[in-house]
């Protein structure tokens, strides 16, 4: 269930959906999870040929995501739980990716990832 989509300045938005489990007996295992997808554009690249293997490599976006979860919360307490997770998110991630470089950054960065990650898996087979 979607609990709240935040607008960012950057026309990115932020999901947040709860996904609250039963744990044990009267317990459960509260979680929210913040994901953003950020699309792939060329001008996050120093060229065409750099844009098109990140392209190749990622897709048309990448996904930022955050779990924010408690376990063991006794079922009266949820709500109040997750409001506090809500919150927290708020006061804390939601501001490093209201950031105006933080698109770019994160793209680049999941690029360099997804390349190391490509370089590893050659030399294990060579």
């Amino acid at each position: 269930m979607i609990i709240e989509t935040i607008a960012l300045d950057s026309d990115l938005s932020i999901t947040l959906l709860d996904q609250t489990r039963h744990y044990f007996g009267g317990y459960f295992h509260v979680k929210v999870l913040a994901y953003c997808d950020v699309p792939l554009e060329r001008s996050y690249f120093d060229s065409d040929a750099e844009f098109s293997d990140a392209a190749a490599k990622i897709g048309t976006s990448v996904r930022f995501e955050r779990v924010l979860e408690k376990m063991a919360v006794p079922e009266s307490e949820i709500e109040a739980v997750r409001s506090q997770l809500t919150q927290a998110f708020h006061d804390t991630t939601k501001a490093y990716l209201s950031v105006p470089d933080f698109a770019p950054r994160f793209v680049r960065s999941e690029y360099r990832k997804r390349l190391k990650k490509s370089a590893q898996s050659r030399n294990l087979r060579a």
